[in-house]
């Protein structure tokens, strides 16, 4: 099967997003949203929290192979197809599933290992299958489309799509394969073992891509890099303006998350509401780190135009970079910016986009002041299709070393650490402009998703921290520990995630067991454990 690992990993992360990240929720001026600060709490609901030890699992190593028929599992919405007109295909046949259709298949293994499964797969217009195992979603493939001249060619043979790091105790194990978009057809799966991630993944450097950064950057990226592989920061996304999703975490773990996760969306906007919400949140996020905590903020751009949009429709980057050099464009001042306008020599959505930037930095510019190091995830997730940042791979960059030049370099910011969330390489802006590799899974599942973290790391790209930024449920512990796949951070998402409008905890997506498990694990940091 080595003959397959470049193709598992290329295609892997061609489509690895699952889903992605999303704008904190809006709560009006008039709301009780409470948004105070943290320390308003007067006292924890655990006096002296009990720490939960990492569980152990037996890891037998052993060469195992094994290939089963599509044909030879259970299946629902779709059929079975033997047709000579159908191409080549091993066995009787191969199963064709639509939409929410679903292959099962009881592969039975000879030892409690990691494996990595195969599908030789195909699909007419491309299409996104999860695997689950375990009742729980381990991995997703994607599968692209082929083209006409393949099946005019009679060239659309079955090709193969992994994801690697699944542990299968041994016995009997069922996989389950689903449909999540498009129509697919499956010709059969292989099994065979592998390895936990390697060691070797979190030798990343501890050096920031910003060459002007401050030495209080510079030491707290030594912090994060001397930290991954070893534990798991504790995360959490807010409200715009408030506190509320941390506070009602406190209340149940008697711990605050050591990263207060914001969003700056809201910041570009000029209505006075948005203005009074957008102050109210970095007033919060400044006393976080007066208290002790780290600040991180992504930036989900409302478009520069009168839509103030996410959507690909509300704005378009479409040969706005023409016959312009980006970083001289990072560097245009208000008076150059004024007389190229009078003489017709820049347009007034680049104008708009330049705008934007500044009003950010006004804000970055407050914890510059205050030397405080800001984890800073701008345009996530250009590859995932619903942004107006990511209609295009090539422009995506170059927005992204606008932003960068001008920032760092035109503004003179000294203490941002950039985070980077996409799985495309396509869009990976370069090893020079990004310290943090992102993720954002929206799946309720407890899996570690290894084959993602590996996949992640075997892009070509200098080694890098991943983190997830953005998910609904964070992954168990005791798995990232077995499956070495020690994510640095796991931030759940804001709102409906965590609780309620009155701001009082939910259970949909995360318990109060699994909170008190996650946030007093010695496994985790918490914010009164930050070095």
């Amino acid at each position: 099967m080595e003959k397959y690992a470049k193709i598992i990993v290329a295609l892997l992360l061609a489509g690895a997003v699952c889903s992605c990240s999303r704008i904190p929720n809006y709560i009006p001026p008039d709301a009780d949203d409470s948004s105070g600060s943290s320390e308003s709490v007067s006292e924890p609901a655990v006096a002296e929290p009990n720490e939960f030890v990492t569980s152990e699992f037996t890891i037998t190593k052993k060469d195992y192979t094994a290939k089963l028929n599509a044909e030879g599992g259970l299946f629902n919405g779709g059929e079975l197809l033997d047709g000579e007109d159908n191409g080549v295909f091993d066995g009787k046949g191969f199963v064709r599933l639509n939409k929410g259709g679903s292959l099962s298949h009881i592969v039975t293994t000879s030892a409690p290992q990691h494996y990595r499964i195969i599908i030789a797969a195909r699909s007419e217009g491309g299409a996104s299958v999860s695997l689950q195992y375990s009742d729980m979603i381990q991995g997703t493939y994607y599968i692209p489309p082929y083209d006409d001249s393949e099946f005019d060619n009679g060239d659309y043979d079955f090709k193969y799509y992994g994801v690697d790091n699944v542990y299968l105790t041994s016995g009997s194990n069922s996989l389950k394969f689903t449909v999540e978009e498009g129509m697919i057809d499956i010709d059969y799966l292989f099994v065979e073992s592998s390895d936990a991630v390697s060691d070797k993944r979190y030798s990343v450097g501890n050096a920031c891509v910003n060459p002007n950064s401050s030495l209080t950057a510079v030491d707290f990226m030594q912090y994060l890099t001397e930290l991954y592989g070893k534990k798991i920061l504790t995360a959490q996304n807010v409200t715009i303006g408030t506190n509320a999703e941390i506070d009602a975490i406190f209340k149940e773990t008697g711990r605050y998350p050591a990263i207060r996760a914001g969003e700056l969306a809201m910041t570009v906007l000029t209505d006075e509401e948005s203005v009074k919400r957008a102050e109210k949140e970095i007033e919060l996020a400044l006393q976080w780190s007066k208290d002790g905590g780290i600040c991180a903020y992504t930036w989900h751009w409302y478009s520069p135009n009168s839509l103030h949009g996410t959507a690909p429709r509300d704005f378009s980057l479409e040969g706005l970079f023409d016959n312009q050099n980006v970083s001289d464009i990072a560097m245009f001042s208000d008076a150059e910016i004024k007389a190229l306008k009078d003489n017709n020599y820049i347009e007034d959505d680049l104008i708009a986009l330049l705008e934007a930037i500044d009003k950010i930095a006004e804000q970055l510019k407050k914890f510059d002041q205050q030397d405080i190091p800001l984890i800073f995830e701008p345009v996530p997730d250009a590859d995932s299709g619903l942004y107006w940042w990511g209609n295009d791979a090539e422009t995506y960059k170059q927005l992204w070393t606008i932003m960068f030049d001008r920032l760092c370099v035109y503004h003179g910011l000294k203490n941002l650490i950039w985070v980077w969330n996409g799985s495309n390489i396509d869009y990976y802006p370069g090893n020079q402009y990004v310290d943090i590799i992102g993720q954002s899974f929206y799946e309720k599942s407890k899996s570690s998703f290894a084959g993602r973290f590996t996949a992640l790391g075997e892009m070509d790209t200098a080694r890098k921290i991943q983190t997830i930024t953005a998910c609904d449920t964070p992954p168990n512990l005791d798995f990232m520990y077995r499956d070495n796949a020690m994510w640095l951070w796991t931030a759940v998402g804001s709102g409906e995630f965590i609780i309620n409008e009155n701001g009082l905890l939910v259970e949909t997506y995360n318990n109060r067991s699994s909170l008190n498990y996650f946030y007093n694990h010695e496994l985790t940091v918490t914010r009164d454990e930050l070095k």
